[in-house]
């Protein structure tokens, strides 16, 4: 003992100032006589009942990195902590020294500290601090301990807003194998000390709180931590060309059908499947919550599946036989598409007066058709008078066309029960295989753009305003 002591003196000697002037014998001296008989796995109370109250402070240097994929926080810095040693006293002027020695660094190895450890690290519950540190002592037996300290922490994410997210991550202390009657742990201030941070590229530091408790009888000390998520890299990375792709893919639908839209349309959506597998790196891996990034990003990918499944079915009707009956219902659902009904009185009275001339020609021809002598036989009616439009419905083109109504011979259109439908009493517009392909282009260009904005509503507007 008497060798270990005599060599850390040494050892001071020569790494210390020598302030007050003093020389290597009063140096010995004095821990040969302070620390001749100290024993430092004694409690450092005269009363070893008695409690020892420990002040941290922790001193922030910087945030190196954070993983909320595996929910740890890994921080750079140093603790200071303090505490009073009743056992390493001494008088501020021992006995036979030239000068005064108000306060000395002693080897930790030498002296009682308490055994620190940060109880929710994802690594280990070792003690902090390493053997080579030293131990700030004054000759009254106030007593300083300045561990460096890296960090790895264990913290609850909730990526719910990513990439605007905040998360607030806790750095927990205690003294290992002791309860609070006999080390009490207590903050040295209200918040981490931020004299020597360096911020991060990535995190921002928006506050700090600190925090004491107990558990079980044991102290705890707990530094909170709130850290704001920089996002202008996921912005351009990944929100803007998401949103661009998105409107490419809405844009299909005033392709022109004969211009390769099918192609268009898959290419965008092999586009968002391979960019999907390109962020999904930098997407939060987690089901409770889930960020509302990801679930916008799938609906998305959904929507391009569907355009690709809509446009392949809308090809299908272009290309359709125009004399192929359309069902009822698809024919009413396009006229409403197209306004059919808010111009049917106009296109029924053109429809009538057409008819009724045709069928005036008709009587005209009919009386003077015919006559004893054959002096009154009319030249027969010229080409003119027998135009397909002058016809009626019934008998143009010469057969009964199935998408137009026919007429009596008054003028008056017959069968139209079989062109309504009973529960609505709707009429059956006049449309073809092409309109209706249009007519669903139209529709699902609006829903598109409406779906896009209901969901940037629901899922990016929450984002945004929590920045």
């Amino acid at each position: 003992m008497d060798v270990k002591i005599l060599l850390s003196a040494f050892l001071l000697c020569c790494c210390l100032d020598c302030a007050y002037g003093d020389v290597a014998s009063d140096w010995i001296m004095f821990y040969r006589s302070v620390f001749n008989q100290y024993n430092k796995n004694s409690f450092p109370r005269s009363k070893q009942s008695d409690t020892v109250t420990v002040t941290i402070s922790y001193y922030l240097n910087g945030i190196n990195n954070f993983d909320e994929v595996g929910g740890v926080l890994k921080t750079v810095g140093f603790l200071k902590v303090e505490w009073k040693n009743e056992l390493a006293r001494w008088a501020e002027k021992p006995r036979g020294m030239s000068a005064a020695i108000p306060d000395t660094m002693i080897p930790i190895s030498d002296l009682w500290h308490p055994p620190i450890t940060l109880a929710n690290s994802v690594n280990s519950l070792a003690e902090l601090g390493s053997t080579e540190d030293f131990i700030w002592s004054k000759y009254d037996g106030s007593q300083i301990w300045r561990p460096a300290v890296i960090l790895s922490s264990s913290c609850s994410t909730n990526p719910l807003y990513f990439p605007f997210d905040t998360q607030e991550c806790n750095l927990t202390f205690r003294a290992w194998d002791h309860i609070k009657s006999e080390i009490t742990l207590i903050p040295a201030g209200t918040k981490a000390n931020l004299d020597f941070f360096s911020p991060s590229e990535t995190w921002e530091l928006m506050d700090s709180k600190v925090m004491e408790w107990e558990r079980d009888r044991v102290s705890y000390l707990t530094f909170t931590l709130v850290i704001r998520r920089i996002p202008l890299w996921f912005i351009i990375n990944m929100a803007a060309p998401i949103g661009l792709l998105g409107l490419l893919t809405t844009f299909v639908f005033l392709l022109p059908i004969e211009e390769g839209r099918v192609g268009y349309a898959l290419g965008s959506f092999l586009t968002f499947s391979v960019y999907l597998s390109y962020i999904i790196d930098s997407l939060p891996k987690t089901s409770e919550p889930m960020s509302y990034l990801t679930i916008y990003i799938v609906i998305q990918v959904i929507m391009s599946g569907s355009v690709s499944c809509i446009s392949v079915f809308t090809v299908r009707l272009y290309l359709k036989d125009e004399e192929a009956r359309i069902p009822k219902c698809m024919a009413v659902f396009i006229g409403f598409i197209c306004c059919k009904f808010c111009c049917k009185d106009n296109e029924d009275e053109n429809e009538k007066d057409k008819e009724k001339k045709a069928i005036e020609v008709k009587d005209n021809t009919d009386e003077t058709a015919f006559s004893p002598d054959g002096e009154n036989e009319a030249p027969p009616p010229e080409e003119e008078n027998a135009q397909p439009e002058d016809m009626p419905s019934s008998v143009k083109f010469g057969v009964a066309n199935i998408k137009w109504r026919p007429v009596d011979t008054e003028g008056e259109e017959f069968g139209g029960d079989e062109d309504k439908i009973p529960f609505i009493d709707v009429e059956v517009p006049r449309v073809g295989w092409k309109m209706v392909a249009k007519s669903i282009d139209v529709f699902f260009f609006f829903g598109t753009i409406a779906t896009h904005t209901v969901l940037a509503f629901t899922f990016l507007l929450p984002i945004v305003v929590q920045y």
